[in-house]
């Protein structure tokens, strides 16, 4: 079994390919565009990956926090994680509505998985709490 490199590892170098040898070949402007592109998308895949299971464990871990009497059984393999991280944000979804859930616990636990997202798909972008 090959364990290096990783997919994160990969998507990264195709990044930097895309960035370092290809742009700088490419004359045409639109084109060149597109190659931009298609490395700033490996690069969040890159990061993606690498901080998926990070983001998927404090994720889940908020919503059990929330939603104790539907945490379940743990999750083994990542499909079912994401299945059951699914599951409890559509829960989540309907306790808020039904008024069966701490607010201020909801939103702290939703900007939290926000922000651990944006800092993912862009890193520059500001999440300090004074941008609100």
């Amino acid at each position: 079994m090959q364990d290096r490199p990783d997919k994160a590892a990969l998507a990264a170098a195709i990044a930097r390919f895309l960035n370092e040898e290809l742009v700088p070949a490419v004359s045409d402007r639109a084109l060149g565009f597109r190659v931009r592109i298609a490395a700033n998308l490996a690069r969040i895949i890159a990061a993606e990956c690498a901080a998926s299971d990070a983001h998927d464990a404090a994720e889940l871990a908020g919503l059990v926090a929330l939603l104790p009497e539907h945490a379940g059984a743990s999750a083994a393999s990542d499909a079912e994680r994401n299945a059951r991280i699914a599951a409890l944000n559509a829960t989540l979804a309907r306790e808020i509505r039904a008024g069966n859930v701490d607010l201020a616990a909801a939103t702290a636990h939703v900007k939290a998985t926000l922000i651990a997202k944006l800092a993912v798909v862009n890193p520059r972008f500001s999440t300090a709490p004074e941008i609100e």
